[in-house]
C-alpha cells in the first residue's frame, strides 16, 4: 500500500516534532518531508509534486499566501492543506484549519478528519476490498482493546491465527499502532467511539 507523502512546513523543530507525534498517535506513518522556511517549502513541493498533505505553520503561510500558495496549488493540485492558524484567509475546499486555541481533543479530531475523512470514499472502497471478513472481525476486537487470547476465544480461532490476521491487517492498512487501528475502526464505522476502552 502506498504511503501518504506529508510535508510539515514549520519554522521550529519542537513544533515539527509535535506534529509528527500527533501523526503517530492517529496511526499515520508517512513518507515525511520537513521544511522550515518559505524557500525550502517551495523547493520541496517543486521537487515532490505528488505530496498528498502539507501542514503549514501560520507564519510561513502568511508570508507565501498570495502568489506562492497559488503556485503551489497549480503545481500540486491534489495536495490537501492544513493550516495551523486562527486566520482563515485562504478560502479553498482543499484547505483545513486548526486554531491555536483548540483543545487537545479538537486538535486530534481535526487531524483525524484531515487525514482520514478527506479520502474516506476512496479508502472505504479500497480497504473493504483489502480486508477479509475475518480480518475485519479481528480489527474490531483489537480496536475494542481485547488481547490476542481474548480475541481467539471470542472468534473460536487459535492465537496464532489472530497474530497472523493482525500482521495482515497492519500490512494492508499500513497502520502499525493499536491507537492508529482504533482511530481507523472508529473513522470507518466499524466500532462506535463510546465503545473504545480508555
Amino acid at each position: 500500500m502506498k504511503k501518504a507523502k506529508v510535508c510539515i512546513a514549520e519554522r521550529h523543530f519542537i513544533h515539527r516534532l509535535g506534529v509528527k507525534t500527533i501523526l503517530s498517535v492517529i496511526g499515520i506513518e508517512p513518507d515525511l518531508f520537513e521544511v522550515n522556511s518559505v524557500d525550502s517549502t517551495l523547493k520541496c513541493l517543486q521537487e515532490n509534486r505528488d505530496i498528498d498533505f502539507i501542514i503549514f505553520d501560520h507564519d510561513i503561510f502568511n508570508k507565501i499566501e498570495n502568489k506562492a500558495i497559488r503556485k503551489i496549488r497549480l503545481q500540486c493540485p491534489c495536495t490537501r492543506f492544513l493550516v495551523l492558524s486562527d486566520d482563515k484567509k485562504y478560502s479553498d475546499s482543499h484547505v483545513s484549519y486548526i486554531s491555536q486555541d483548540d483543545s487537545r481533543q479538537e486538535i486530534l479530531d481535526k487531524f483525524q478528519s484531515f487525514f482520514y475523512e478527506q479520502n474516506k470514499d476512496i479508502n472505504d472502497s479500497e480497504n473493504s476490498a483489502l480486508l477479509s471478513e475475518r480480518e475485519v472481525d479481528v480489527l474490531k476486537n483489537v480496536a475494542l482493546g481485547y488481547a490476542n487470547k481474548e480475541i481467539a476465544d471470542k472468534l473460536y480461532i487459535s492465537i496464532n491465527t489472530v497474530i497472523s490476521h493482525r500482521k495482515n491487517i497492519t500490512e494492508k492498512l499500513g497502520i502499525k499502532t493499536i491507537a492508529g487501528l482504533t482511530v481507523y475502526a472508529v473513522m470507518h464505522g466499524l466500532i462506535k467511539p463510546e465503545e473504545v476502552k480508555v
